[in-house]
């Protein structure tokens, strides 16, 4: 219905500001600004995501009806829900639609850009919604040039002041589109002809700083690099077919059954990847180290076969996956009861590895990341909301496993101050992410009280819960996708965790 209707300057001005004007700032005050209310799930495939989402997908359809008289406050509304925590997949909707806001209404939104953009207190997930915008309209040939002539010079300068200080910015992600949207804009703010070719004490303070920025952006190879790749995106991204009916329709779902568009942070943060690797060419390649690491693993198992080291039962691995069936659950006796919280339901001792899935926002992913905690014998799973529980597509996946490991609820809001209360209680944080100082799995020697805390499926662990993290690793791959599956990757870790346990009370005995 909303896709057919006539342009808003064929349209009855009564339907315009009655009907269309009213569901566009209904949508925006009640749905996209709305704090999620105490108690309601947030993930995908709940209820809540999904209004959130259809939501915004529908004022993409609409944003050809925010005229002039609404523009302003649809600007100030906008902006205020992207302030907000959301999901990767939500946040692409409202990146597009403040995008085509942008290019009909560069005075209200391109001012609240330059506003934002300055602010020093800027979320890590705001800053970079901020930035696709901004490169999609400064970078973008099919929009920058509507930009830059409805902008005027001080909003231009404004927009690089915001700029700038985001090139040391402890997100990769923002800072590489910093880069390119620096060399983008002091051209336009300063004569970059004159570089070279005029010394220094001729220039201004500020067009004398401005200078060595370019310059250095512009000279060096590494920058060249990343910047043209971050082009090629720019150029190919297309808010008009994104935001039209066939483009909404044609977004592929997620397991939750909710659109799943590819998100302009991963592409960037592969960008970023290739990069890194062409940098690092000259040195030994990711497989030739996992071959030796393979070899090591191959020599240590003939070790094992030889007598050397003790290893676990064939039929000890298979009881970790052995099938109970409920029957008698309801004739416990309280003895039984109190044992259950150090035995798992297959009579196994629990292991002191507490999962945490708090940042995990998919139901999939923690319905099987329940089964594979409860199978291995963790002693909790914690999730961001035990609501979770009762939705059909978590039971169908953890195939009940919910009924037997234990479950704690903890908020992304409360989960700094829940990590450090684990500390407290002797437990070694353990974070799934790749950073400078990560450790391959496979060198990795787990405590017996570990946290496992996995990130976010899209942006990994966020910078103030790495603060928390004791060691950080990650998974060493052979292939060309960047990334595993959270649960898959959790999988891994919870089975590693699981194998060095087991030859460690081997050894014991």
């Amino acid at each position: 219905f909303l896709s057919k209707l006539p342009d808003a300057n064929e349209m009855c001005e009564i339907v315009l500001k009655d009907l269309v004007h009213f569901i566009i700032l209904y949508l925006l005050d009640n749905v996209c600004c709305a704090k999620v209310k105490a108690g309601d799930i947030f993930i995908s495939g709940s209820v809540e995501y999904a209004k959130r989402s259809r939501a915004w997908q529908a004022l993409c359809l609409l944003h050809r009806f925010v005229t002039d008289d609404i523009a302003l406050l649809v600007a100030s509304r906008v902006f205020q829900a992207m302030s907000m925590n959301s999901h990767g997949q939500i946040r692409y909707f409202m990146e597009i639609f403040t995008i085509q806001g942008i290019r009909k209404h560069p005075h209200h939104f391109g001012e609240h850009l330059a506003k934002e953009i300055r602010r020093a207190d800027l979320s890590l997930q705001y800053l970079s919604s901020l930035m696709i915008i901004g490169g999609n309209v400064i970078a973008n040939p099919r929009y920058q040039s509507e930009f830059f002539t409805a902008s005027t010079s001080q909003r231009v300068k404004d927009i690089l002041c915001g700029v700038i200080p985001w090139l040391s910015s402890t997100q990769g992600f923002s800072r590489a589109i910093a880069q390119l949207l620096v060399h983008k804009l002091i051209p336009i703010v300063a004569d970059t002809s004159l570089i070279g070719l005029t010394e220094d004490n001729a220039l201004t303070k500020d067009e004398a700083v401005l200078k060595k920025i370019y310059s250095f952006l512009e000279q060096n190879s590494d920058m060249r690099r990343l910047r043209g790749k971050q082009q090629n995106f720019f150029n190919s991204y297309d808010v008009e077919n994104a935001c039209s009916l066939e483009g909404l329709l044609s977004i592929p779902v997620d397991d939750g059954d909710e659109a799943n568009p590819d998100y302009m942070v991963d592409a960037i943060k592969t960008c970023l990847a290739d990069v890194y690797q062409e940098a690092h060419e000259g040195d030994a390649p990711a497989w030739k180290q996992l071959e030796d690491l393979l070899v090591k693993t191959d020599q240590i198992k003939s070790a094992s076969l030889d007598g050397d080291s003790p290893v676990q039962s064939e039929g000890d691995l298979v009881n970790f996956q052995r099938k109970i069936l409920p029957l008698d659950a309801l004739d416990l006796s309280m003895k039984l009861f109190q044992e259950q919280k150090l035995l798992n339901a297959a009579g196994k001792k629990k292991q002191k590895l507490i999962v945490c899935a708090t940042l995990v926002d998919k139901v999939p992913n923690l319905g099987g990341l329940a089964r594979t905690a409860e199978i291995f014998a963790a002693q909790k799973l914690v999730v961001p909301d035990l609501f979770v529980k009762r939705l059909d597509s978590f039971k169908s996946i953890s195939a009940s496993a919910n009924d037997w490991i234990d479950m704690e609820e903890c908020k992304e809001e409360d989960l700094l101050n829940w990590l450090h209360k684990m500390k407290k209680q002797m437990y070694t944080i353990i974070g799934l992410e790749q950073t400078s100082s990560s450790k391959c799995i496979t060198k990795m020697d787990f405590p017996e009280k570990t946290v496992l805390l996995l990130g976010k499926e899209k942006e990994g662990i966020p910078v103030e819960f790495l603060a928390a993290v004791d060691h950080c690793i990650e998974i060493p791959q052979l292939g060309i996708i960047r990334s595993l599956n959270v649960h898959v990757t959790g999988a891994i870790a919870i089975w590693k965790y699981t194998e060095q346990m087991m030859q460690r009370n081997n050894r014991i005995s």
